[in-house]
């Protein structure tokens, strides 16, 4: 029996020289008579690149080579050349935005064309408020975003997975999540295509990461113990365009320091500044340029100006000032490609009147945008 497995965060298409695989999902399985020889041919989508055969006999370039002495697991690797945008509840390649309301616990999403809201819909209503939302993520691969809860009081773990505007499913990762590890974040730190989340210990500062599929904890590992508590995790987001999710650390004197990951090992890394003032505040991460590796978005909290560093891994390339003087009463609220382009944008609120504005992006450039809602009730939080 030959079993042949697709991974990674891209797709393609797997030819054997002889027979035929027939997949299910990302896997398939046939028989061939003991002694035979089998070539099995890797041909990436469009969009996807070929990385690597594992378990072959010989491979040479997207070629694998199986000889059939005893049953075989061969798997291919195919990386996406850019990464999904966060945020895409119907997968249709542009974010969304999530918004939940903070009186009587509903849920909306707002589906985004640009800076119009091209329909929205509520998710559900009446979400008790002992619940929070505590990311969105792509936990089972398909390309649509996800909701990650927690339940504050018994410390429940929940997920629901979407389809649009619609719960497709969902379950329990865990129950009674202990009161000293805390959610910090969610990405793809193994490249599989699906979101695993970050926790901390905030007694210890021990931190582990869950490696999921779907609602379910396939496996987990402590990424470091004992980090020191002037260090905060910032961001978690892939810097080096390796289809992998890193980690931007800052401290309290203003270091900040790029943790360059596979899984839950830190492969290398490096200060990208030191002794950042503490009036210039992180704001938000996201690609701003299309290059596959995400930047950081700064705000001087005293003149209002926005700076943006262009990275490449823990280097900033980089980078200017994206605007000067933004009014105080105008706060960056997410980040998320809401034109479909491969680059970032970025939503702001104007904290006095509830209006949301879109910046799209290209680099540093603000080359469009347009309000998505005017006077958004102040019961209404994005996520």
């Amino acid at each position: 029996m030959l079993h042949v497995t697709k991974t990674g965060t891209g797709d393609g298409t797997v030819t054997p020289s002889i027979g035929v695989l027939n997949f299910n999902g990302n896997m398939a399985m046939t028989e061939y008579p003991e002694g035979s020889q089998v070539i099995l041919k890797g041909e990436p989508a469009s969009g996807s690149t070929f990385i690597a055969w594992t378990g072959c006999d010989q491979a040479i370039g997207s070629q694998c080579t199986v000889n059939m002495t005893a049953e075989k697991v061969v798997a291919i690797e195919f990386r996406s050349d850019g990464k999904k945008p966060k945020k895409d509840f119907d997968g249709d390649g542009k974010s969304d935005v999530l918004l939940r309301n903070a009186k009587t616990g509903d849920v909306v999403i707002w589906l985004m064309k640009g800076s119009d809201i091209n329909q929205g819909d509520y998710v559900v209503r009446n979400m008790p408020l002992d619940w929070d939302i505590k990311a969105t993520g792509d936990f089972n691969g398909d390309g649509k975003s996800d909701v990650l809860w927690q339940n504050t009081t018994d410390g429940d773990v929940y997920v629901w997975l979407m389809d649009g505007v619609k719960i497709n499913g969902g379950g329990y990762p865990v129950r009674g999540v202990p009161m000293d590890w805390e959610f910090r974040a969610i990405g793809d730190f193994n490249g599989d295509g699906k979101d695993d989340v970050l926790w901390q210990n905030t007694n210890n500062g021990d931190v582990a990461v869950w490696f999921m599929d779907g609602a379910r904890i396939t496996n987990g590992d402590f990424v470091v113990k004992g980090m020191p508590s002037d260090w905060t995790l910032k961001a978690v987001a892939d810097l080096n365009n390796d289809g992998k999710d890193d980690m931007v650390w800052q401290a309290t004197n203003g270091d900040v320091y790029v943790w360059l990951m596979d899984g839950a090992k830190t492969t290398g890394g490096d200060y990208a500044a030191k002794g950042i003032p503490d009036n210039w505040q992180f704001k938000t991460i996201g690609d701003f340029d299309g290059d596959g590796k995400n930047d950081v978005l700064w705000q001087d909290a005293q003149s209002g100006d926005v700076a943006m560093w262009l990275m490449d891994g823990a280097k900033v390339l980089g980078g200017n000032y994206v605007a000067r003087g933004m009014p105080n009463n105008w706060k960056v609220l997410t980040t998320g490609d809401f034109n479909g382009d491969g680059k970032a944008d970025i939503t702001w609120q104007d904290t006095t009147i509830g209006d949301v504005y879109i910046w799209l992006m290209d680099g540093i450039k603000i080359f469009g945008g347009g309000f998505a809602t005017h006077a958004l009730e102040p019961d209404w939080g994005t996520e």
